[in-house]
């Protein structure tokens, strides 16, 4: 069965990149009807970073690095800005 796909498009700074997802994929992860798909990737893409951000700095060989635990940290605060919790919170990961 083959499924509907969803084109994507991402602009960083003028640069762009597209990729397809199944279509009904966005809506695994619509917590209301008014979230719009834009919407649902911003959040992934958040999550997707401070979970790598954590991953890095605290499951990897740098946890020591003044420079990556900054920027960790600075992901995290987006993280809570974005969904008004906390990385541990929201995971029921912390350290």
């Amino acid at each position: 069965m083959e499924l509907d796909r969803q084109t994507i498009s991402l602009d960083v700074d003028g640069e762009t990149d597209e990729l397809e997802l199944p279509a009904d994929l966005l809506d695994l992860f619509r917590e209301t009807p008014e979230e719009t798909d834009a919407e649902i990737v911003a959040d992934m893409v958040v999550m997707a970073f401070a979970e790598r951000a954590h991953a890095i700095v605290h499951h990897g060989e740098n946890a020591d690095d003044e420079e990556l635990q900054a920027i960790e940290s600075e992901a995290m605060d987006v993280f809570e800005d974005r969904f008004g919790t906390t990385y541990a919170e929201m995971t029921g990961h912390s350290h």
